[in-house]
């Protein structure tokens, strides 16, 4: 089974032209991004460890250590999650534009050192190249999501964390948003290499395939 899986790549990219390493490094980058964004919500994914690892009254102050009994409740963390999850996802994809420009358009100083490099090289290039970029593009989404929550519980809470900080929640909400994505695309970029026929793509799988 794998040599006729090995057997229909070759014959694939036997009729393709030759693929450049700057593209190979874009498509690497492009089908990372692509499977990242899909996956984001599964269970265990990135978005169950980006609310499993908040913590939202670190940075806030000693006024924030107050709500911390709150902050900590397991009725408090049931809506936390309900509200935040979709907020999350919709920051994301507010992003997910600027990724995709940024994978387009970014100089590659040394294709082949980032394609030879570790297994998420070309997501650290990115998101060096990136810079707050995605946290950027997150804040807004955060922040109005912030001014207009409705939850009883949750609602008084937020507000006085808000309150403490001003816009420092929804950019914290955003610099661990950004963490979460990253951390995304640096696995699906790990395991198109560990494997480069799972990422669809026959012209990247070979130049993956190459000592």
């Amino acid at each position: 089974m794998i040599g006729g899986t090995a057997a229909l790549l070759l014959s694939a990219c036997a009729a393709l032209p030759p693929l450049s390493l700057d593209e190979a490094v874009r498509r690497l980058l492009r089908r990372s991004t692509e499977r990242a964004l899909a996956r984001l919500n599964e269970p265990g994914g990135a978005w169950d460890r980006f609310i499993a690892g908040l913590d939202l009254a670190s940075g806030l102050g000693p006024a924030g250590l107050i709500l911390q009994r709150t902050l900590m409740s397991a009725e408090f963390h049931r809506r936390l999650d309900a509200w935040l999850r979709p907020v999350a996802l919709r920051a994301a994809r507010a992003a997910a534009p600027r990724v995709a420009a940024a994978v387009r358009t970014m100089g590659i100083a040394n294709a082949r050192a980032v394609l030879a490099g570790g297994p998420r090289a070309a997501t650290q290039m990115l998101r060096s190249a990136m810079g707050p970029a995605v946290i950027e593009a997150m804040v807004p989404e955060f922040r109005d999501a912030l001014r207009a929550i409705d939850d009883p519980v949750l609602g008084p809470v937020i507000a006085a964390l808000a309150g403490l900080g001003g816009d420092a929640l929804a950019r914290k909400l955003a610099h661990h948003a950004d963490d979460a994505v990253w951390d995304a695309i640096g696995d699906e970029e790990a395991a198109i290499r560990a494997d480069p026929s799972a990422g669809g793509d026959p012209q990247l799988a070979d130049v993956l395939a190459r000592p």
